[in-house]
């Protein structure tokens, strides 16, 4: 078998078939205990593995045979895609989301439908983190993050409105990507919140995140670098972070300081502090009340309390309201970018190891500000505590994706 989470290696005529039957035998042997998956064909799989290993050489995508899953929110041809819901329980698009159809252009394989949360926001899946079976996967994406963290697939997309593409990444030990807002195209993904919504991905290595930023980024290659000063950002919420996830942070910035980013610690400015919540929860609210009112109002009673208060609260912003929650929005995201300025920004993913099944999906204060401003963030992964695996997270100005990447690398190359 090709190792878990690396590129294909070039120069077999059916790479892409091999890799096809990689991932079944892995499924085998690891989804009856992490449940990551909606649905899989493995016929359908097998069909398009040999239709990419029926290509010449030089007609090969640069992800030919990357196995790639994808959340249920995504729009994939002849798969059910139902957002997490009941409601949608059946739905069968007929055309790819954008990012989807990159990724088969690019020549990956698509290997199934994973689990997501209830419209991406509430009532999670039947997934367990792939390190611990009592413990959540994390938030929305939690099936795309288990798959990769489970060694079943290379990488997976995901989407992240709050913390769904970071924390669940985190927990189950994988490389989380929430790029710069609307680097990626979003078409064909279920919309929570306009103002909100990012298209991003998990994936196994960052070798692996390179090739996929090349895809689903084109015309953004601007080369890896490092700046020479770094922040390091003291925690402003009242989640407290566990020890060992403090540490682990630490570790990191005294690594990236041996390859010459000089941190200072740093607090985050009070207004910003004080209010993203709230303006996060106006946008939110709003744009959920927008999109899914419909449904609240024809099947309720099948929609969780959660995503029906986000409904009715969004149902009494006034325009006035939301218009200056969007204005606050840009005003932190040129406030965040100065912040950082040329640099790096380490804090936590998580404030602990994940949590188990029965205390949620864990805490989302440290992914939801950069969410709301729309900085680029990726947490790689830096060790583990009690055999659970710790993230930390890398934050840049909003463009400055690679340079996120190469800090992920560094740390990566590290661990």
């Amino acid at each position: 078998m090709t190792e878990a989470g690396a590129l294909p290696v070039e120069g077999a005529d059916d790479l892409a078939a091999r890799a096809a039957e990689d991932f079944l035998a892995r499924v085998e042997a690891v989804e009856p205990q992490v449940r990551a998956f909606r649905s899989i064909d493995p016929d359908r799989l097998r069909a398009e593995a040999a239709v990419l290993d029926a290509l010449p050489p030089a007609d090969r995508g640069p992800l030919h045979g990357l196995t790639v899953a994808v959340k249920e929110v995504f729009d994939v041809a002849g798969y059910v895609c139902g957002w997490g819901t009941p409601i949608h329980d059946g739905r069968r698009p007929d055309r790819d989301a954008w990012a989807v159809a990159a990724l088969r252009r690019a020549g990956a394989l698509i290997a199934g439908i994973t689990v997501s949360t209830e419209y991406a926001m509430a009532t999670p899946g039947p997934t367990t983190n792939p390190f611990d079976p009592t413990r959540t996967p994390g938030a929305s994406s939690q099936g795309s993050a288990a798959a990769v963290g489970g060694g079943m697939v290379s990488a997976a997309l995901g989407s992240q409105t709050i913390g769904s593409i970071i924390r669940p990444a985190a927990y189950c030990g994988c490389i989380g990507v929430k790029p710069t807002f609307d680097a990626i195209n979003a078409a064909g993904c279920m919309p929570l919140s306009g103002a909100l919504d990012h298209v991003g991905f998990m994936a196994g290595r960052p070798d692996t995140v390179a090739a996929l930023l090349d895809v689903l980024m084109p015309g953004d290659g601007a080369p890896e670098n490092l700046a020479g000063q770094g922040v390091l950002l003291n925690p402003w919420y009242p989640e407290p972070t566990a020890p060992g996830i403090t540490a682990a942070v630490e570790t990191a910035a005294r690594t990236l300081g041996d390859l010459g980013t000089a941190f200072g610690e740093a607090d985050l400015p009070s207004w910003i502090a004080k209010e993203e919540a709230d303006v996060m929860d106006v946008l939110l609210s709003h744009d959920m009340a927008l999109h899914h009112g419909g449904d609240c109002d024809s099947h309720g009673e099948v929609m969780s309390e959660r995503v029906r208060g986000y409904i009715d609260r969004g149902r009494k912003v006034t325009a006035a309201q939301y218009d200056a929650a969007l204005a606050r929005q840009k005003e932190m995201a040129d406030a965040m970018d100065d912040f950082v300025g040329d640099g790096v920004l380490l804090m936590p993913a998580t404030t602990d190891i994940a949590p188990l099944l029965t205390e949620g999906t864990g805490p989302r204060e440290p992914q939801r500000l950069w969410t709301l401003v729309g900085l680029p963030a990726m947490t790689v992964p830096v060790g583990r505590i009690d055999g659970l695996p710790v993230g930390v997270q890398v934050i840049a100005r909003r463009g400055a994706d690679r340079r996120v990447l190469a800090a992920v690398r560094a740390l990566f190359d590290a661990a």
